[in-house]
């Protein structure tokens, strides 16, 4: 196997969101338009990918778009492994598909690409093997994370020119949704569980003029319901039809705050510089309570006096069960320091590496 000419499998199994298929697709992006390796994307929901990437047609599978192949995962099961195959969250590839991983020569390299988090245990397992439990044949685990000891977060090397070049059009871009662009504006893309009713009425009880940017979905439903209900002379909802992933970034950029969920988004949303409130996905026993705190440890560092007005707002957009308009209020209240504190954040990140070149650094160290 050599580095030069390599060739990459990825595999996604997309279960009840947009963040399986939007980390898959950004990561197989970078590899193809950055590195030029040749990329296979197998995927068991390509309609909800296509709903994130303009010329797909899910229903005429494989295909190609944007230089990457496409394929439904069940072609995985007469397909050829490529010498590099990361399986994505810990999703099983078919069993046919493994046994050929095992019995190829050279092996390709196979990675378990996992899910961001910020706790201690991450550091310890990252880049592990581990060896299949009935095949003659390792795979490694690789940890997007925050910090040296992890495998870092997608960025792309045009990034920041991006948004640098974007600033000229943000009015503009507003102004497109009937929203004024000297207004302080918040993107918020949330789950509809989210405390919207309690958010919207400490918007209400501050009484400051704010947009809101709001992409459709069930959320904005909520949101909208509550503004046709109680209107309010100091709100102002500008909503969005679903954009393909590379316009996302500028509804961050074009805003002032940001409310965000899932994991590539939450991840743009750092990247993006700006203050942010993380709507972290629920689950049983508050274990994302935890995650969400353990996060907070890793930022506390570089938020300094801010810190416990974003741990404070955090906690309780995400607990929901709190009266949300101090938290509001003092959040705002501090935002000249968040905003200091969400650059010296990026600027933390970014000096990590990208995890696609971190990836790729660990590929070839096992070549």
């Amino acid at each position: 196997m050599t580095y030069k000419g390599m060739t990459i499998d990825i595999f996604c199994d997309v279960i009840d969101n947009f963040g399986d298929a939007g980390v898959c697709w950004r990561l197989a992006s970078i590899f193809s338009r950055e590195h030029g390796f040749p990329v296979k994307l197998y995927i068991n929901d390509a309609q909800t990918l296509s709903k994130i990437t303009s010329g797909l047609d899910p229903k005429n599978l494989p295909c190609l778009v944007d230089g990457i192949e496409i394929h439904d995962w069940k072609d995985a099961e007469t397909s050829e492994p490529s010498q590099v195959v990361i399986e994505t969250f810990g999703c099983r590839l078919p069993y046919a598909f493994e046994q050929k991983i095992a019995s190829a020569r050279p092996q390709p390299i196979w990675i378990n690409l996992e899910y961001l988090s910020a706790e201690d245990w991450v550091e310890g397992c990252h880049s592990l093997p581990s060896p299949h439990p009935s095949l003659n044949v390792n795979k490694y685990y690789f940890f997007p994370g925050v910090t040296k000891k992890t495998g870092g977060l997608m960025i792309e090397k045009d990034l920041f020119i991006r948004q640098k070049h974007f600033s000229k059009d943000r009015n503009k871009f507003l102004e497109a949704f009937n929203l004024d662009p000297e207004v302080f504006t918040t993107f918020v893309f949330c789950y509809p569980s989210a405390p919207l009713a309690k958010f919207y009425k400490a918007l209400q009880k501050r009484g400051k003029d704010i947009n809101l940017l709001l992409p459709k979905g069930a959320a904005t439903e909520i949101l909208s319901k509550l503004y046709k209900e109680h209107p309010s002379r100091n709100i102002h909802l500008g909503i969005s039809e679903m954009v393909p992933q590379s316009e996302f970034d500028k509804f961050l950029w074009a805003s002032d705050a940001v409310i965000i969920r899932g994991e590539d988004s939450f991840v743009r949303a750092q990247l993006s510089g700006k203050p942010f409130i993380w709507n972290i996905y629920p689950q049983t026993e508050e274990t994302h309570i935890k995650k969400l705190e353990a996060f907070g440890e890793r930022i506390r560092p570089f938020y300094g006096a801010s810190y416990q007005a974003w741990i404070d707002m955090n906690l309780s957009w995400n607990k929901s069960s709190s009266d949300l308009a101090p938290y509001w209020n003092r959040w705002c209240e501090e935002l000249p320091l968040i905003k200091e504190a969400a650059l010296r954040w990026r600027d933390h990140l970014v000096s990590l590496g990208s995890l696609a070149d971190n990836l790729l650094r660990f590929v070839k160290s096992k070549i």
